[in-house]
């Protein structure tokens, strides 16, 4: 059998922690656990029940952030002030029963994805590819508004060439450090930039609430492709871009304003390392 029944049961209650603090939040909580797991392993600890039970169960994105995106999709239908696509949002607020086991159905679906995916040996993210598959169904069956977002293109044209120069500019500035970083830190850490650009994100909750970049959609690519070309810097930039280029188109047409949440970075990540891992 490809999947645990106590884990099924397990990522219902995960999925509905996902519905009441969010999707982000729990994506930052991630990023935090990882980045304690990888200091650990420097400091010759093995975390095994920090990384077993808790970074890769109970905050495994394909459980609790799946819970988050499909219980903000229905919440969406019933309540004007939530839109389906931001899942930065708490749904505590609707002391909505439905609402919660929703969450909880979404995690258990999204384990038994990720479960399966994994099971089979698709050479891909499988938790990036849960994801995807999750945020495209729920768009197909819960959407009550936009599917895709037809405003893009004239936000393209408006920005012009002076915008990709300025996201290469950025893109490659973060592939080459982390690329560099990780290189000289060896394959055991190669996943802790994914980590550090998860954690990264809470810097968007502070202040005044300026957003910050997104950034794993990069670091995640970078870690994976210095795993499978032995540690070569320069390809690993290269796929870094390109999955960049893939989450900035995707977030544009296919998630912002758009009636459910689709995610633009898992997009790019499930579509990256399938092309790595077939290349190499």
């Amino acid at each position: 059998m490809f999947f645990d029944p106590f884990l099924v049961a397990f990522s219902f209650g995960v999925g509905i922690l996902g519905a009441m603090f969010g999707g982000i939040q729990t994506f930052i909580c991630t990023g935090f656990a990882g980045v304690v797991v990888y200091l650990l392993k420097a400091a010759g600890v093995e975390p095994t029940l920090l990384g077993d039970s808790v970074l890769n169960t109970l905050l495994l994105p394909a459980i609790i952030f799946n819970g988050s995106a499909v219980a903000t999709a229905v919440a969406a239908r019933k309540y004007p002030q939530i839109e389906g696509w931001d899942i930065t949002r708490s749904l505590i607020f609707a002391h909505d029963p439905l609402i919660m086991l929703v969450g909880g159905a979404a995690g258990s679906i999204g384990y038994l994805l990720f479960a399966l995916i994994s099971y089979i040996g698709l050479p891909t993210d499988a938790g990036a590819v849960s994801i995807v598959i999750i945020g495209v169904i729920c768009r197909l069956t819960l959407s009550t508004g936009r599917t895709w977002n037809p405003d893009a293109t004239q936000y393209y044209r408006e920005q012009g060439v002076r915008y990709w120069v300025f996201q290469t500019i950025n893109c490659v500035a973060v592939a080459s450090v982390f690329a560099y970083i990780l290189h000289e830190a060896g394959p055991d850490f190669y996943g802790v930039g994914f980590s550090i650009s998860a954690l990264l994100l809470i810097f968007g909750y502070a202040g005044d609430g300026q957003k910050v970049p997104t950034t794993h959609q990069i670091t995640a690519v970078i870690g994976t492709a210095l795993a499978v070309t032995g540690g070569n810097i320069a390809l690993a930039v290269l796929f870094g871009t390109i999955s960049n280029v893939i989450y900035l188109l995707c977030a544009k047409y296919l998630n912002e304003d758009c009636s459910t949440h689709i995610d633009a970075p898992a997009i790019g990540i499930a579509v990256t390392t399938l092309l790595l891992n077939l290349i190499f």
